[in-house]
């Protein structure tokens, strides 16, 4: 059973069938694909930093020296 999707257009409501079904559904695939792909790029974002601020600990900077240098 495939997925029905509705459109209103000009206060009329219909079903979309055939290719535009079709066009709909990988329009939206496509959408999640980016949007988890910006979710990663993100969360690497996040680590990166997270890592670049233990490696300034290790090295022995206060927390006033790091904020300082992140500007945090």
């Amino acid at each position: 059973m495939s997925e029905e999707i509705w459109v209103q257009e000009d206060g009329v409501k219909r079903k979309l069938e055939g290719a535009e079904l079709e066009a709909f559904l990988a329009d939206r695939a496509q959408m999640q694909v980016e949007q988890e792909a910006r979710e990663a790029e993100e969360a690497a974002k996040v680590a990166a930093k997270q890592s670049a601020l233990s490696k300034l600990s290790a090295l022995g900077l206060t927390d006033d020296e790091i904020s300082a240098l992140v500007g945090a």
